[in-house]
């Protein structure tokens, strides 16, 4: 019983703290610091999202203007019907900032200033706000809570594409190990001429927590795709190729003088050397170049980046590399016939040493056999008997050696 009365007042903080987060945000900011009360300029009104200050007036005036200073910022507007529109063009605001306007009638001139200062603990707002755009349409925005935020201090953010939009809050937050908001991934992004506002509220139980804004030129921050289709056609004969390309895919332009593009030409045996080829081209769809050994596989990648248009000047992803050329057709033979050489003799040389060990070296070569000898078997018992034959045999030989010459 006790644990669902925590829960409600909880629920009902959570509940109100979101409603006066959203009452701020709509109904704007009413200056109430005026620096000259007497002024027949009253009650001014700033509209954050459209970047209109509004006030009121007793006296009918022929000319009026405004002003708002912020930092080194400083621009002034002609006033239409007791309203000033500022536009994209104006300064963030969670630094603060000062508003002027100034009336003219027959009877004189007459002005009040008033100065903006956000609400809340110094160094609650949060830090590092950085957005990209890649993959054509999708957006990635990241912070940091605040150094001096309290601990259950939630963060929201909200923006429009350009001052003509309705404000829109996140839709899917990327949230930390606390479950704090922590950034936001956008779909269908569409990048625009005018700049996208974007604002980080935040509430907490105790405290009132500051705000941050910026204002943000959406191509500037988008990381452009590499060019797409690439290839290259080689004339073998004059050793010239012919890189042709298509222009990255961007949704906001579809002209290639918006783009240059940064070529680098590698062999393929050493991809981490040096460049053996780089030119920036502006513009266009194709490029020539000379090859200086047509006999090597090459690598070849290419990037982009904005030239003239409202492009990203930043270089953006390299391209999957693309290999063209010829390996050298000799040097591969020779190769070829080095390593089966190599392996033929090492095989020898390990089926000579194997039969060596064992009994396949007999059986594959075995041995001739010699001369049968005539005096194998005879008894050795008497030696002068053997010589005396020995001597008879060697006898008969001669005679028969000598019968043999008469014969001739």
């Amino acid at each position: 019983m006790k644990k669902e009365e925590m829960v409600a007042p909880r629920a009902l903080i959570s509940t109100t703290q979101w409603m006066l987060l959203i009452t701020q945000l709509c109904a704007g900011w009413h200056c109430t610091d005026l620096e000259m009360p007497d002024s027949p300029i009253r009650n001014l009104m700033l509209d954050q999202w459209k970047m209109e200050l509004n006030w009121m007036s007793s006296m009918n005036f022929t000319e009026d203007w405004c002003s708002v200073t912020a930092g080194d910022f400083s621009m002034t507007v002609m006033a239409e019907d007791m309203k000033c529109t500022f536009g994209n063009t104006a300064p963030p605001l969670h630094n603060g900032a000062s508003f002027s306007v100034t009336a003219v009638n027959m009877n004189g001139t007459y002005s009040t200033v008033c100065r903006y200062i956000p609400q809340g603990i110094n160094g609650s707002a949060i830090e590092n706000f950085s957005c990209v755009i890649y993959n054509v349409s999708l957006m990635n925005c990241t912070w940091q809570a605040g150094r001096d935020a309290p601990e259950d201090t939630q963060y929201f953010l909200y923006w429009q594409n350009s001052r003509y939009d309705d404000a829109m809050e996140c839709e899917l937050y990327i949230t930390d190990e606390n479950g704090r908001n922590t950034g936001c991934r956008f779909q269908n992004v569409r990048i625009d001429v005018n700049k996208a506002y974007f604002l980080v509220n935040g509430s907490s139980k105790d405290s009132l927590i500051q705000f941050y804004d910026e204002y943000i030129q959406l191509y500037k921050i988008e990381n452009l795709m590499p060019p797409s289709n690439i290839t290259v056609n080689c004339d073998e004969i004059k050793n010239d190729c012919i890189i042709q390309w298509q222009r990255p895919q961007i949704n906001h332009s579809n002209q290639d003088k918006c783009f240059k593009y940064e070529i680098n030409i590698k062999y393929k045996d050493n991809p981490e050397g040096k460049p053996i080829y780089a030119s920036i081209q502006e513009g266009g769809s194709s490029h020539t170049l000379h090859r200086s050994n047509a006999r090597k596989k090459h690598h070849l990648k290419m990037r982009a980046a904005g030239s003239t248009c409202l492009v990203s000047p930043t270089w953006g992803e390299w391209s999957v590399p693309v290999e063209f050329g010829n390996e050298e057709i000799i040097s591969s033979s020779v190769w070829i016939l080095l390593v089966v050489a190599a392996v033929t003799l090492l095989m020898a040389i390990i089926t000579i040493l194997f039969c060596k060990r064992t009994s396949c070296w007999e059986a594959a070569f075995p041995q001739i056999p010699g001369p049968k000898n005539a005096f194998n078997g005879l008894p050795d018992t008497n030696p002068e008997l053997m010589e005396s034959k020995i001597q008879t045999i060697t006898s008969e030989n001669e005679e028969i050696i000598l019968v043999s010459d008469v014969v001739k």
